[in-house]
């Protein structure tokens, strides 16, 4: 990859990582006036994605780890932080 892809790869991921942030405190915000349990979990799972993705980046260009192996831990990341949005939403 070119250094000008990767530097707009990392511009990404921090872009999300902020935007993703400030979704899951809007939504924890929510929960704290409405006590709506629901959206409590919701902030947690999209903040265990939000870190996630943003992390599997890290590992993948600082650590090195192979895109396949990275493409699968950010895949598994995004599952739980969904199931945790499940569970919220639904579970209760």
């Amino acid at each position: 990859m070119t250094d000008s892809i990767i530097i707009l790869l990392g511009i990404a991921k921090i872009g999300a990582l902020v935007l993703g942030g400030i979704v899951s405190l809007l939504a924890y915000r929510a929960y704290q006036r409405t006590q709506i349990e629901g959206l409590q979990y919701f902030a947690v799972g999209l903040m265990v994605i939000t870190i996630g993705t943003f992390l599997v980046g890290i590992l993948h260009h600082i650590v090195g780890v192979p895109s396949v192996q990275g493409m699968l831990f950010e895949s598994l990341i995004a599952c739980s932080g969904f199931l945790v949005m499940i569970y919220g939403l639904y579970g209760q």
